[in-house]
């Protein structure tokens, strides 16, 4: 979440929806983070900190970076649903309910979930630069699945990446936030923002998730023991990028419609997240040229 008080801006981050893109457009000086700093006991540093920490570790067994709240227990502030945003934040609900130019991004559900799999198997399970149809992949999928099927609503850190979009812009059977946008629109952003409230910015696609071509697959092994057994975290850390934007990576987003993740896995898609697709292809169909 972004909130920029002097314009009546907020922000809702849905996780896996172009959040980092639209953070770094939004990193201006009248960006504000007292209601969060109130709501959680920290100094306002912190809860810019709290705020802006997208990474988790990439260690095994680690808890992601995230704030242990005395109710909620460990969770990540700006991945909270808004119905624990009401109950558990009060300063932050009454500055998102009553911002007139709330706004969120949404995005087709089975890529995201696909996304939110990759970034999991990579901070949680130590899996590194894998390809996504890595057979590991559908066997993340699975489990997944049925931890999902057994948890509604949630807010736990280590699947926030997973909660269904529309618990980030409804509540209650209401809209709460007052736009949304498809991630492969952020000019229609651009242009919502400039004439509401004359801010003027561009929002380019800065995080894009890489992964191995198919005739790299070979040199992953050798590339991963070096990096685990030779490397310390700090010269992995700094080399990583450099790796995944070498010929050696491609675009994984192009690949996701491909990918197999069973039946089973992809009825689950559907069914829990029916009310996503319905709100991505409301936010198509609400662009001035009718969406894609």
């Amino acid at each position: 979440m972004k909130y920029l008080p002097d314009r009546g801006i907020y922000f809702i981050h849905v996780p896996k929806c172009a959040g980092m893109s639209v953070h770094k457009a939004l990193d201006l000086e009248e960006a504000s983070y007292d209601c969060l700093a109130e709501d959680l006991g920290v100094e306002m540093e912190e809860a810019a900190r709290l705020a802006l920490s997208q990474r988790f570790p990439a260690e095994p067994g680690m808890w992601p970076q995230g704030f242990d709240h005395p109710a909620l227990g460990h969770i990540h502030p700006i991945h909270l649903p808004l119905g624990y945003i009401r109950s558990t934040l009060p300063e932050t609900w009454k500055a998102l309910s009553t911002a007139p130019y709330s706004f969120a991004m949404t995005r087709a559900p089975r890529g995201r979930f696909l996304s939110a799999l990759m970034q999991r198997l990579k901070e949680f399970r130590g899996a590194g630069a894998i390809r996504a149809d890595d057979p590991l992949v559908r066997e993340e999928a699975e489990r997944v699945s049925d931890w999902l099927s057994r948890h509604d609503p949630f807010c736990a850190a280590e699947y926030a990446h997973f909660t269904r979009q529309t618990d980030f812009v409804d509540l209650d059977g209401a809209r709460v936030v007052k736009a949304v946008f498809p991630v492969d629109r952020t000019d229609a952003l651009s242009a919502w923002l400039s004439e509401n409230t004359g801010l003027e910015i561009e929002i380019p696609r800065t995080h894009t998730r890489r992964q191995p071509k198919p005739w790299a697959r070979a040199v992953q092994p050798a590339a991963r023991f070096v990096a685990r057994r030779l490397l310390t975290q700090p010269v992995r850390k700094a080399l990583y990028p450099i790796w995944t934007g070498s010929g050696l990576f491609a675009d994984a987003k192009k690949t996701y419609g491909t990918v197999d993740l069973g039946p089973d896995v992809d009825a689950f898609i559907a069914e829990y997240y029916a009310g996503d697709e319905a709100l991505h292809r409301e936010a198509l169909a609400g662009l001035p040229d009718g969406g894609d």
